[in-house]
């Protein structure tokens, strides 16, 4: 269910996303919003899906016998 959520963009950011409607990409302000989320959704699970790739790398490089604990890897990724 949607909810009304309000901020105050800074003015160059006001800009931006009146550029981005005027340009007929989008037609209206809570599309540029929605989409510049999404961005920001698939950033933060890329880097999350990053971080998976090199704590599996340190491990297979890794000589020592480690104990896996699916919660501990869980909060070494939200860490990071």
């Amino acid at each position: 269910m949607a909810r009304t959520i309000t901020f105050q963009p800074s003015r160059s950011m006001s800009e931006f996303i009146e550029a981005m409607v005027s340009s007929g990409n989008y037609n209206n302000q809570s599309e540029v919003i929605r989409a510049a989320l999404r961005l920001l959704q698939e950033q933060d699970a890329s880097s999350k899906l990053n971080a998976l790739r090199l704590l599996i790398e340190e491990g297979e490089q890794s000589e020592d016998d480690i104990n896996f604990s699916m919660d501990s890897l869980k909060k070494r990724l939200d860490s990071r």
